[in-house]
């Protein structure tokens, strides 16, 4: 099929913006995927978007700094958050736009840190497959407009949506995930002050960092995609993002923005997938919604906000008072944390109406 002409400059935007500078660019590929692998997705369904294997450089225990340090960043600006063991990182969208893959390390444990600029996707893995820690790149390649990677030891392709690998040797493995928060640097310090963050120090000096590389792609109500796609569902703005919360590739449940931010300042949303009840919380000044388990020593608990100013909520069953964090504060659960859901993260609707089709629930 033809793409319009507004796309096809688009396409060349996005080569140029991995390309430019000369120094965003990785070794020539010389062994392109897929189409030598075995795969469990029809191979006519995986698309070249404009660049070649590590086209777009993945970033590998790149320069860290702490908050107190960086001042490239603004309040306002986007991050993907993540805490293991108690220690922190953000991850800013604006280098995110341009490697799109971290490989890291957290907490003493292993990270890799994926965004899809094209689906608006965020998720954090655990890189170890069979307990052997993988290493991953930016394979240029594309099932529904969303990222495909490859590891470097394997060299199987791992889709990120699709949570798990479709082609190559590793086809049918699925990662191990870790709860990802997205929101703004200044949320994200003031939940925690001694958070770490990646710095621009990549080693990719001509790279515009900050510069969102695909113009309008992301406005709200903007259909198009790089390349072509499965049918997507119209209940939602396109390009709207949404926290889904997720029963592998079973089913989802998502929360738009939209409908939160008219829900309230703060709000607080008892749900349940499959047999799992968990909480969503959204805090609308800083556009981020964010999924824990309602289960606590074996309790399913119940929440209303009960200040909306100090971003707080209650729970019916023991009256305990819980902060954003979801840690209690007052009653008798004082002390008590909710878990972070790994299985939660925030995309385009589009995205998760093809991802899930028929097996999808909107809250709104």
């Amino acid at each position: 099929m033809d793409r319009p002409p507004r796309l096809l400059a688009l396409a060349s935007s996005v080569l140029f913006a991995a390309c430019s500078g000369g120094d965003s660019a990785g070794p020539p590929d010389t062994n392109p995927p897929p189409f030598q692998l075995q795969c469990t997705v029809p191979t006519e369904q995986i698309f070249s978007g404009g660049v070649a294997r590590d086209g777009i450089m993945a970033l590998t225990n790149s320069d860290i700094t702490d908050a107190n340090s960086v001042f490239q960043l603004l309040d306002n600006d986007r991050v993907l958050g993540v805490e293991i063991n108690g220690t922190a990182r953000a991850y800013p969208l604006g280098i995110l736009w341009r490697h799109e893959v971290v490989n890291d390390t957290l907490g003493g444990e292993n990270l890799l840190l994926s965004y899809c600029p094209l689906t608006g996707s965020g998720i954090a893995f655990d890189p170890a497959i069979d307990g052997t820690v993988r290493n991953f790149g930016v394979s240029g390649l594309l099932f529904e407009n969303n990222l495909i990677m490859f590891d470097r030891e394997m060299e199987s392709l791992w889709n990120q949506m699709s949570l798990g690998s479709q082609c190559g040797p590793d086809r049918g493995k699925q990662f191990k995930r870790r709860p990802i928060m997205e929101t703004t640097w200044g949320h994200w310090k003031a939940l925690h002050p001694n958070t770490t963050v990646l710095t621009r120090n990549t080693g990719f000096t001509t790279l515009p960092y900050g510069v969102y590389p695909y113009g309008d792609y992301d406005d709200l109500n903007n259909s198009e995609r790089l390349l072509p796609g499965s049918t997507f569902s119209s209940a939602r703005p396109p390009k709207e993002l949404g926290l889904g919360v997720y029963d592998n590739l079973d089913s989802v449940v998502v929360f738009p923005f939209g409908s939160l931010d008219s829900a309230g300042s703060f709000v607080a949303m008892n749900e349940t997938i499959g047999s799992l009840p968990f909480l969503v919380t959204y805090v609308r000044a800083e556009q981020t919604a964010f999924a824990f388990d309602r289960r606590v020593n074996g309790q399913t608990l119940t929440f209303t906000v009960s200040n909306a100013v100090t971003r707080e909520f209650q729970d019916a069953e023991t009256g305990s008072t819980w902060d954003q964090s979801g840690t209690a504060i007052a009653g008798s659960m004082t002390g008590q944390t909710l878990t972070p859901l790994n299985n939660a993260y925030v995309a385009f609707w589009f995205a998760w109406s093809v991802y899930y089709k028929t097996n999808i629930r909107l809250v709104q």
